[in-house]
């Protein structure tokens, strides 16, 4: 597979949660404990059934109108310190995918582009000795609007000097998928392959 992308490639972008790896679970831990602190139930279902997108879009979709002393602002600061801890010790699952990581290294342009913020990304990366694979990171700091909005993929493209019709991009939400096309890339949705087994990674 690595051989034909390369040729009929150049460059890849890979979002990074529910792709390369798994820590949907310490993201909802964190947040749990965030809404927790300010006397607010975070149920699994408000989380996963709102992710998708920048922190500043997301959470007023957790909160699901309810009022909160904490500001959005807030509220997303003390996320990021519970879930930087939590990635500092935690197990952090790696997903099929991220085995094309070193096969791609050196052979074709890389990228990522996540929703997420950038002190957890780097903090991650850096911990799985991925940052040599990434000439370009986007975060969702780097983009007025998310997934599934084009912004993080065309600053993508952009970074990689390349013309975003020339590039494959790896995506696990609906939103990602909508984004990754609507700046004109060919997508793969790893929701699609099915794993030995028969069981779709997710």
């Amino acid at each position: 597979m690595s051989a034909d992308l390369t040729t009929a490639f150049d460059g890849v972008v890979f979002d990074f949660d529910g792709t390369l790896v798994d820590t949907m679970p310490l993201h909802y831990e964190a947040y749990r404990r965030t809404f927790a602190e300010a006397h607010l139930e975070l149920t699994p279902e408000d989380f996963y059934g709102n992710i998708g997108g920048s922190a500043r879009e997301t959470i007023p979709r957790f909160l699901r109108g309810r009022s909160c002393a904490r500001s959005v602002q807030e509220l997303h600061a003390r996320k990021k310190e519970i879930v930087a801890e939590l990635f500092a010790t935690a197990e952090v699952p790696r997903l099929a995918t991220a085995m094309l990581l070193p096969l791609l290294h050196r052979r074709i342009k890389l990228a990522l582009a996540s929703s997420g913020s950038r002190p957890g990304i780097e903090l991650l990366l850096t911990r799985l000795d991925w940052v040599r694979y990434f000439d370009v990171v986007v975060t969702g700091e780097d983009a007025a609007r998310g997934k599934p909005a084009p912004d993080l993929f065309l600053l993508a493209a952009r970074g990689l000097d390349l013309d975003p019709a020339r590039c494959l991009a790896f995506e696990d939400t609906d939103d990602g998928v909508a984004a990754a096309e609507a700046a004109g890339m060919t997508v793969f949705d790893v929701r699609r392959a099915v794993a030995p087994g028969g069981s779709t990674p997710r």
